[in-house]
C-alpha cells in the first residue's frame, strides 16, 4: 500500500519504522494499524510505539524522529473517510501522540481544519520537480546557478552513489568531522549503528550519494524515496571543501536524478528553526510547505510538561496554533487546498 500511495513519503513506509526498532534496543515497536471503510477499501496508520520512563511517558508517534506521518492508502480518499482516520488516531489512544503532517496530503489538512485542529507551526522546504532540471537551475538564487556551473565545468567534483560498508563508512566520517564545526561532540550526532543499519536494509528506497573531489570522498547527501517524494535526510561536507561548491552540485545533481526518475518533489526537510539552513534551502528556490506537528498529551504527560514549563525546561512548554489559521498564512502550493477546493473535497468531487 505504501508503494502505490501517490503522497506518501519514505517516513510512512515499513523500512524507516523497520530502522528505528532495530536500533532502538527494544524501546520502539512498530504498530501499524488497519482501518476497512464500510465500501471495503482500506488505509493504513503506519504508527510506532515508544516505550519512556517505564511507560509514565510512553507515546506513539506517527512517523519516528519527528517525520511526516498519517495514513497511506493506495485508494484516492475523501473529506469524510479522512476525518474517521483523523478521529481514530487522535481520539483512540492509550497513550500521547505525536504527529507531524504530511503536507503532500491535502485532504489531511481539510479534514484537520473541519476539526479545528491546534498545532506547533512548523514548515519543510521542497522543490516541485515539474519543469525538470533545466528550469529548476535558472531558478536557483544567491549565484547558486553560477556557482553550480562553474563547479561542474572545472571537472574536479563527481557525485555517485555508494555501493560498499566502506564508503558509508567514509560518509560517517564526514559527518563526525562535521559535527565538530558546528560545536557538537561526536556522541551528540546520529550513531554509526543507524548508518550501518540503512545499509545492511539494502532497501531500493534508501540511496547514500557521495560527492568527490579529485576522487575523494568529501560530502555526502543520504536520501530516501517514495512513489512521488525524494527528500534529504542527511547530508554533509568537509570544511575545507566547502568553497569547492562540491555540496551544491552533489544537490543539484540529486534533483536531476529524481526528475529523470519520475518523481514530483524534492524535499529538503524541516529545518529546525536554524535562519542560515533555512536560507541555503531557499537558495535553490525551494518553497516552504506547512509541516505542522500535532500533540495528544496523556493526563500525566500535561503535568510532566507543565511542571518542567514551570522550570524552564526548553521545548516543554508548547504554544499550539490554530490550523486554519497556520494554513491561511502559507504560501500558495499545489499541496494546500483552498477554501474553494475545500468545498470540492467536503461534495467529495475533488480526492487526495
Amino acid at each position: 500500500m505504501w508503494r502505490e500511495c501517490d503522497y506518501a513519503t519514505f517516513f510512512q513506509s515499513p523500512t524507516w519504522a523497520e530502522l528505528w526498532v532495530k536500533v532502538s534496543g527494544g524501546s520502539i515497536e512498530s504498530v501499524p494499524e488497519r482501518i476497512t471503510f464500510p465500501d471495503g477499501r482500506q488505509a493504513i496508520l503506519p504508527l510506532c510505539f515508544e516505550n519512556k520512563f517505564r511507560g509514565l511517558l510512553s507515546r506513539y508517534v506517527a512517523s519516528p524522529q519527528g517525520t511526516f506521518g498519517g495514513w497511506i492508502s493506495n485508494h484516492a480518499l475523501l473529506i469524510d473517510e479522512v476525518s474517521l482516520l483523523l478521529g481514530h488516531l487522535l481520539d483512540n489512544r492509550r497513550a500521547s501522540l505525536v504527529w507531524r503532517m504530511n503536507p503532500y496530503d491535502p485532504v489531511a489538512f481539510a479534514a484537520g481544519r473541519r476539526r479545528g485542529l491546534a498545532c506547533k507551526e512548523d514548515q519543510t522546504h521542497a522543490l516541485s520537480l515539474s519543469e525538470g532540471p533545466a528550469a529548476l537551475l535558472a531558478k536557483f538564487k544567491n549565484g547558486y546557478r553560477s556557482d553550480v556551473k562553474k563547479a561542474m565545468n572545472r571537472g574536479r567534483i563527481s557525485i555517485d552513489l555508494a555501493t560498499t560498508m566502506s564508503e558509508w563508512q567514509a560518509y560517517y566520517r564526514v559527518y563526525q568531522e562535521t559535527l565538530q564545526r558546528w560545536g557538537h561532540k561526536p556522541e551528540e550526532g546520529y550513531h554509526w549503528e543507524i548508518f550501518e543499519t540503512l545499509f545492511e536494509l539494502r532497501s531500493p528506497h534508501v540511496k547514500l550519494w557521495l560527492g568527490r573531489y579529485d576522487g575523494s570522498i568529501v560530502s555526502g547527501e543520504l536520501c530516501f524515496y517514495a512513489k512521488r517524494h525524494v527528500v534529504s535526510w542527511h547530508a554533509a561536507t568537509l570544511r575545507d571543501y566547502l568553497r569547492t561548491d562540491v555540496a551544491k552540485v552533489q544537490i543539484f545533481h540529486v534533483i536531476r536524478d529524481a526528475c529523470d526518475r519520475g518523481h514530483a518533489w524534492f524535499d529538503f526537510n524541516p529545518s529546525a528553526g536554524l535562519e542560515g539552513v533555512r536560507v541555503f534551502k531557499e537558495s535553490f528556490n525551494a518553497q516552504p510547505l506547512p509541516a505542522p506537528m500535532i500533540y495528544v498529551d496523556s493526563t500525566v504527560k500535561r503535568r510532566v510538561r507543565s511542571l518542567a514549563a514551570m522550570f524552564r525546561v526548553p521545548y516543554a512548554e508548547l504554544t499550539l496554533t490554530p490550523l486554519d489559521e497556520v494554513l491561511s498564512r502559507a504560501p500558495v502550493s499545489t499541496t494546500i487546498p483552498s477554501q474553494a477546493d475545500v468545498q470540492q473535497i467536503k461534495a467529495g468531487s475533488l480526492e487526495g
